[in-house]
């Protein structure tokens, strides 16, 4: 195996463990920032440029900071009023539930024939051909998830102003 590879594993992991067992949220994001690194990297190890610059400007960039911000309207940020442990029965449902769907994504992924075997690395997709089929073929997809994501975050205000005046 490459050693940029084994990097780029061993840097996803870390984060994505971190981020999952660390209380301090303001920690357990900053490792998910690590992990979204860790994911631009590999698109960048595998020359889907266009790809890994959208994973840095959308996940890392605003993504993480809104997450940020989210948590300072939080109580809990350094996980000191919790008495359960780290690892709880949770866990143990949270493991089963994960090796479920991994491996019904895997079977679904490995039976499909239309799937090459290795990455091709003679596949060229450019930002103009990505463009245009963004605002051609997936136009209507592409502005309902915009909606979505606005009506997101102005649930979010809602919930957040209405536990302010509860606590006025």
């Amino acid at each position: 195996m490459d050693a940029a590879f084994i990097a780029l594993t061993i840097i996803t992991l870390v984060g994505a463990l971190w981020a999952v067992t660390l209380r301090n949220l303001v920690r357990g994001v900053l490792s998910l920032v690590l992990f979204f690194l860790g994911i631009a990297g590999f698109f960048f190890y595998l020359r889907a440029d266009f790809v890994g610059w959208v994973q840095l400007l959308i996940y890392v960039g605003a993504v993480a900071i809104l997450m940020l911000f989210a948590i300072m309207l939080t109580r809990n940020i350094t996980g000191d009023m919790e008495d359960e442990s780290v690892f709880s029965a949770r866990w143990v449902s949270g493991i089963i539930i994960a090796t479920a769907v991994g491996a019904v994504l895997w079977a679904a992924i490995s039976r499909n024939p239309s799937l090459p075997a290795t990455p091709q690395a003679n596949a060229v997709s450019t930002s103009l051909e990505i463009g245009r089929k963004m605002m051609t073929d997936w136009v209507i997809p592409f502005e309902v998830v915009s909606l979505l994501l606005t009506a997101a975050m102005v649930g979010a205000i809602v919930i957040a102003m209405e536990k302010i005046k509860e606590e006025e």
